[in-house]
């Protein structure tokens, strides 16, 4: 009902819709970022930086493990590329008051306008871009290269595009020092494999069939001079280091770090993995190892 009222209101006065939305965003915004760290862990098995885990604006556990890896790395400025937000919850957020520039990139027009409002009214003097785009294989380099000089570093890179974030990291042109990205636990430690490529993808409704295992994740990022250095807890989200600055933490074994979510027991699991081999997907060649 709300939904369709606000709809109403879009098509009859649309400042009156942005009034609206960005009023109601600005006030979940702030709650979001004046909550207090909350720890909590949704696996077992955990490596030395889980110890660091808490939330804040991320949606799990990203945000005790970014701020982890930056202090290990002394970075108190930096420069940051988010693809695929909420415009309360992400995990460059916590980055903002540290930011020298920020690219926010999202298909979603409502929650980049809202995001865009909130970022002029309390943070008017930093550099941060706020987009609306379908990122893609074919446009994600050139939307960095617009936005960034060939002197900006970017510092860190999410990608949360719940989907085709494999493809989007295989596609950069471009070194992060730390990336954070998405993989799907679902089909477990072994497959090697990444669900087929959809060009102008967009989330109709959560699905385990969806993404790329973590092993073939890590055989990409290898293979682009990455290493993981961190698996969250809630079994979401990956972090890779760049291989010039792999000194200063535990590279993590997949063997020995894979983590499977409490809340779902070994059976249920087992089901859905099953299910899962009987769709289509790419796995990658055995060659690569």
């Amino acid at each position: 009902m709300k939904k369709k009222i606000l709809e109403i209101i879009k098509k009859k006065t649309f400042l009156l819709y942005k009034v609206i939305i960005v009023t109601s965003g600005l006030l979940k915004f702030l709650n979001k970022i004046n909550q207090k760290k909350k720890y909590e862990n949704f696996s077992s098995n955990l490596d030395n930086i889980n110890k660091k885990e808490y939330r804040i604006t991320s949606q799990n556990n990203e945000d005790g493990i970014i701020n982890f890896i930056f202090s290990e790395l002394q970075l108190d400025k930096l420069n940051f590329v988010e693809i695929g937000f909420d415009f309360y919850q992400n995990n460059s957020l916590s980055l903002l008051k540290k930011s020298k520039k920020g690219l926010f990139i999202d298909g979603d027009e409502k929650k980049v306008l809202i995001l865009k409002n909130i970022v002029k009214i309390l943070y008017p003097r930093k550099n941060l871009i706020i987009q609306n785009h379908l990122v893609d294989v074919d446009n994600i380099n050139n939307l960095i290269k617009q936005n960034f000089e060939a002197s900006d570093e970017v510092d860190f890179l999410s990608i949360d595009v719940d989907g085709m974030d494999y493809y989007l990291f295989e596609g950069i042109d471009f070194s992060p020092k730390l990336i954070c990205i998405e993989y799907n636990f679902w089909f477990g430690k072994n497959l090697k494999c990444v669900a087929p490529y959809k060009k102008n993808y967009k989330v109709e409704s959560l699905s385990e069939y969806v993404g790329s295992s973590l092993r073939a994740l890590i055989e990409l990022a290898k293979l682009k001079g990455y290493h993981l250095v961190a698996l969250e807890s809630a079994c979401v989200n990956a972090f890779f280091i760049r291989d010039d600055l792999k000194h200063k933490f535990d590279i993590l074994d997949i063997n020995k770090s894979f983590k499977e979510p409490i809340k779902f027991n070994k059976q249920a699991i087992n089901q859905v993995q099953k299910k899962l081999i009987a769709k289509e997907l790419f796995y990658l060649d055995e060659k690569t190892e």
